[in-house]
């Protein structure tokens, strides 16, 4: 009993101790930002890291996945170089990571709402760091509300780049669950094989029921993706991450703790929500009117590259590009990160190039 007394309390004395030190480390230079806060945003606070060498320089907001998942922490680690060239806007979106509010009602957890966020997020930011556009990038999930974020609104991006971009729901499963018993098969997993031919192919693009087992097929057969690889390249668990994600500068012990709460809730409501199921932007969305990149890994099978591959072939936009990470499954951004930092100010440099042409043109 002693010793049960003695490791709560250890743990309890490590969780403010943690709390008590969340910062983000200063940039001293002249122009620099580095600044945590958070943002009254349609009625609900939400949390931003902002940081950049030069507030002078393009705006970059980042959409996380999940929903609810956010990915601060990890970029933090991965992708802070980026911090040389842009004015980096970190984003905890409604109910994610350090914006986890337990009072929050399941009905605030909708498609709109999201996207209502952006406006008003991209509103403040044009308007805080006098720019007229954004540039845009979104993965997975963000990914998906990337792509609804400039066909609302594409006056307020520069250029989108999505990361294991979201296309059609059911199209997209369909291809996840045949490549997962496929996998199983050849490595003879019979438990894998069981279990997913007990939920059987997805049957429609509601997610609440594309599988016999409703939505508990999917949970399951994002489990054995994950282990089978059709989810990060070389690697069957997120442990890597979620030390990252643990030992964090910006996060305390208790957003550690907030984090998982708000993924469970956000994904466990975010179904029930119409606008969620059912997507297909091969036909909703057919033409957009600012520059899009996607950015795919080769290993994949979460939204399938093959998948993306398609849309971007079929996609009417000003300037578009398919790009393959060889190393990747379905997180390019860390898993090799190098490159895709890389890939950044090679985009940015590319829009930039067109912007200036058109605005010679509109001179002439």
């Amino acid at each position: 009993m002693k010793k049960i007394i003695f490791y709560t309390m250890a743990i309890i004395i490590m969780g403010l101790s943690f709390d008590s030190c969340v910062s983000t480390s200063k940039i001293r230079t002249e122009n620099g930002i580095s600044e945590m806060r958070y943002l009254e945003i349609n009625n609900t606070k939400q949390h931003l890291l902002i940081r950049g060498k030069d507030v002078k320089n393009p705006v970059l907001l980042f959409l996380h996945g999940g929903p609810g998942a956010s990915a601060t922490a990890l970029m933090r680690k991965y992708n802070s170089v980026l911090e040389n060239d842009f004015t980096i806007v970190y984003w905890d979106q409604r109910n994610a990571g350090k914006s986890y509010d337990k009072k929050l009602p399941k009905e605030e957890i909708q498609v709109n709402k999201y996207l209502k966020d952006i406006d008003s997020l991209t509103d403040y930011l044009k308007g805080r760091f006098k720019v007229k556009k954004i540039f845009l990038v979104g993965h997975s999930w963000g990914a998906r509300l990337g792509m609804y974020a400039i066909k609302r609104h594409p006056e307020n991006y520069m250029a989108y780049i999505g990361i294991g971009q979201e296309v059609a729901a059911y199209q997209a499963e369909l291809l996840s669950y045949r490549y997962t018993l496929k996998k199983a098969q050849e490595a003879k997993n019979t438990k894998a094989i069981e279990e997913l031919k007990e939920i059987g192919e997805p049957q429609s693009g509601d997610y609440r029921q594309m599988y016999k087992t409703g939505f508990w097929g999917l949970v399951k057969q994002k489990e054995w993706l994950l282990k089978l690889g059709g989810e990060r390249y070389d690697r069957t668990n997120y442990r890597d991450w979620m030390f990252s994600i643990w030992f964090s500068r910006e996060y305390s012990f208790f957003d550690v703790i907030k984090y998982g709460k708000a993924s469970g809730f956000s994904a466990g409501n975010i179904i029930n929500d119409p606008d969620f199921n059912n997507f297909n932007f091969l036909n909703q969305i057919p033409k957009v009117e600012v520059p899009v990149f996607f950015i795919s890994g080769k290993y994949d099978y979460n939204t399938p590259w093959t998948l993306v591959k398609k849309y971007h072939d079929r996609l009417n936009a000003p300037y578009k590009e398919f790009i393959v990470f060889d190393k990747s499954g379905h997180s390019p951004i860390f898993e090799e990160p190098e490159r895709f930092n890389k890939e950044i100010i090679r985009i940015f440099a590319i829009v930039n190039s067109r912007q200036n042409q058109i605005k010679k043109l509109t001179n002439e």
